[in-house]
């Protein structure tokens, strides 16, 4: 009866920690910004619409994570709308 308790345990942790590997590779990949919405070489709007990049940097709205992207050459994907879990802070916007 112990082994059996013991393996359901850990056929659940299992299945659990799957289910979290699968969230954090979606995270990672992000979803493309749609800069064709934006006229980034006239300017950004100043509206806060958070955007969390998926280099983990806060991004005030869409539009400046494309202008970041723009001027960086950077690929930078929207990793979630709404803050980031655990911001970095972006010199370069500061």
């Amino acid at each position: 009866m112990k082994v059996a308790g013991v393996f359901l345990l850990f056929s659940l942790a299992l299945c659990f920690y799957q289910g979290l590997a699968k969230v954090d590779a979606a995270d990672v990949r992000g979803t493309e910004p749609s800069c064709d919405n934006f006229n980034v070489r006239r300017g950004c709007p100043k509206d806060f619409d958070p955007i969390c990049g998926t280099d983990d940097v806060l991004y005030s709205n869409e539009c400046l994570l494309c202008l970041h992207n723009l001027q960086r050459s950077a690929h930078v994907r929207i990793k979630n709308r709404g803050m980031c879990r655990t911001p970095r802070v972006n010199s370069a916007l500061n």
